[in-house]
């Protein structure tokens, strides 16, 4: 059963909401010039941004650019407004005449912000270890009117990584690791700085994609938040994790002993989390491990475990022999849904009814809340019009450009939902 409510309440609808309770302080000056104002909710880069201009001509139309230098070369995005008699454009409110998107958006000018093709390490560099300076400028009547700077720090601003080990795993004294070499990079732990003194529910991210949605992404946008995450590659060379390019169920739960072991994690409540690819991987170890695993978080993934290929690549090895997978070209009625009634904690599905990736993404998603039933704590994103990359974190110019500006704006406000979901179930799993 569809939950009522959940897709309509949109990430532009957040940043909205937030704006109109702010606009009393962030409203410009009295000096009557041409002028922007920012409504801030925190500085960094995936955090919401409200945008207005006062003190414009009114009648005459306003043209609004942002603009940013990176070392991988310029960004820009650009939109075209009416100006009402007030003199004051507020872009959360107002649509635009022009623009990459065509609803009242705050932030529409950061997440369509376009520029040179990056690959996965330059967007990395970019977006979750480089801060951005984006400089705002308008104009009327062909002159320049206003410009003003916004400074946006990394997504990896307030948190810290380390590699994770192979003797990390042996040291756990799970018999699982036995066959790690010691030396051997098995993923990566990501935290908060400082510190979180108290018990926190911890995530394993297993990471299945690039783009945005790649763990980098999530890892630091859910230790930002302050919950410890580990990182496990699902899809890596032969050699980067011993014994197969699939991940192994006993690599698993080697680094799953580790984790529950550190002295900042519950172990109660820890939560997998995969991208991408790896979506169904999560919700696998969560429906085979409930007595270790909470609750799961996944997105625009198949809710089985289908192989890479028609040919049977294997996705997961146990014991050193793959597991029974599905033929991706079988139908989803014919196919045995993940056992999702098995997690006890909360499970957040999402997918976007415009994905073009993976055209049946709400069929599986539908099948697996079928499966998993009527639970308190779940929460089904169905979000009308949006794209596949919803787990990218919000406000990144990343897998949008290419999407006609209707989906384009409909997965940002995808994104922004379904990060509250996941945040808010890690918050309301912490304990007192």
């Amino acid at each position: 059963m569809r939950r009522p409510g959940i897709a309509r309440w949109t990430g532009a609808a957040v940043v909205a909401l937030l704006v109109a309770l702010l606009v009393p302080a962030c409203s410009a000056g009295a000096d009557g010039g041409p002028r922007f104002a920012f409504s801030r909710f925190g500085e960094g880069v995936t955090q919401p941004v409200g945008v207005q201009l006062a003190g414009l001509e009114p009648g005459h139309p306003v043209v609004v650019t942002a603009r940013a230098r990176t070392a991988s070369g310029s960004l820009s995005s650009r939109a075209v407004y009416a100006v009402p008699p007030d003199g004051r454009v507020r872009l959360w409110s107002q649509e635009p005449l022009t623009a990459p998107f065509p609803r009242a958006d705050g932030s529409g000018l950061l997440w369509s912000l376009t520029g040179p093709s990056l690959s996965q390490a330059q967007l990395e560099r970019q977006w979750v270890f480089g801060g951005l300076d984006i400089r705002f400028t308008a104009e009327q009547d062909g002159r320049p009117v206003a410009s003003d700077e916004l400074r946006r720090s990394a997504l990896a601003a307030g948190t810290v990584e380390r590699d994770v080990l192979g003797s990390d795993l042996i040291g756990s004294g799970n018999p699982d690791a036995s066959a790690l070499g010691p030396t051997a990079r098995v993923g990566r732990l990501v935290t908060a700085v400082p510190t979180p003194v108290d018990l926190r529910p911890g995530v394993i991210v297993v990471d299945g994609d690039d783009g945005g949605a790649a763990g980098a992404f999530a890892a630091r946008m859910i230790a930002s938040a302050g919950f410890p995450v580990a990182v496990l590659p699902a899809f890596v060379p032969p050699g980067q994790i011993p014994g197969s390019a699939a991940l192994s169920v006993e690599t698993f739960d080697a680094m799953l002993t580790w984790f529950s072991s550190l002295p900042i994690v519950d172990e109660d409540r820890i939560f997998v989390y995969g991208t991408g690819r790896a979506s169904s991987l999560a919700l696998w170890f969560a429906a085979e491990e409930p007595g270790r695993i909470h609750g799961a978080f996944a997105a625009s993934g198949a809710t089985a475990l289908q192989c890479t290929s028609a040919a049977g690549s294997p996705l997961l090895i146990q014991h050193g022999r793959a597991l029974p997978c599905a033929n991706p070209e079988r139908t989803i009625a014919g196919t045995d849904i993940l056992p999702l009634q098995r997690i006890e904690g909360p499970l957040v599905l999402a997918c976007g009814t415009a994905d073009r990736q993976l055209p049946t993404a709400c069929d599986w998603t539908r099948a697996g809340e079928q499966v998993r039933g009527e639970r308190d704590g779940d929460a089904f994103l169905y979000a009308d019009g949006a794209g596949h990359d919803i787990t990218t974190p919000p406000l990144l110019p990343i897998g949008l450009s290419d999407l006609p500006p209707a989906t384009a704006q409909s997965t940002e406000d995808a994104r922004g939902s379904f990060w509250a979901l996941v945040v808010a179930k890690l918050a309301g799993a912490t304990r007192p």
